[in-house]
């Protein structure tokens, strides 16, 4: 098996997500990399880098309005009124015929099923 990691990945540090309303502890933290890839390392797993391939492969599956929103959507959440450092959606619009909303917290909602993948400066 061929494991596939590239250090870009550690920037990803979010620091809260919700559950059942309350803000916790994101487990998806930078040391679980080294864990992850300790245990790779010690069953003697092969470790790919992957090249970069730029927007190509990726926009052959995203439609572009998700990938805008990935681009920018940090920086438009930021000028939102005492908004938190971090994307975490409170609402989530319908995507059956209601057409793609114009705002942050629109597309916020749209696109981040739940509350437990926020997107920070670095994500």
């Amino acid at each position: 098996m061929k494991t596939v990691f590239h250090p870009a990945q550690r920037a990803h540090d979010p620091k809260h997500f919700l559950s059942a309303g309350a803000a916790k502890p994101n487990p998806e933290q930078p040391a679980r990399i080294d864990a992850l890839l300790g245990a790779v390392t010690a069953m003697g797993l092969e470790m790919a880098v992957p090249a970069d391939r730029g927007l190509g492969p990726i926009a052959a599956i995203h439609t572009p309005e998700y990938l805008q929103f990935l681009q920018t959507i940090h920086a438009r959440w930021q000028h939102i009124p005492c908004a938190a450092p971090e994307v975490i959606p409170n609402i989530h619009p319908s995507r059956h015929g209601a057409g793609y909303p114009h705002s942050a917290v629109g597309q916020a909602g749209y696109h981040q099923a739940d509350t437990a993948c926020p997107i920070s400066a670095a994500t």
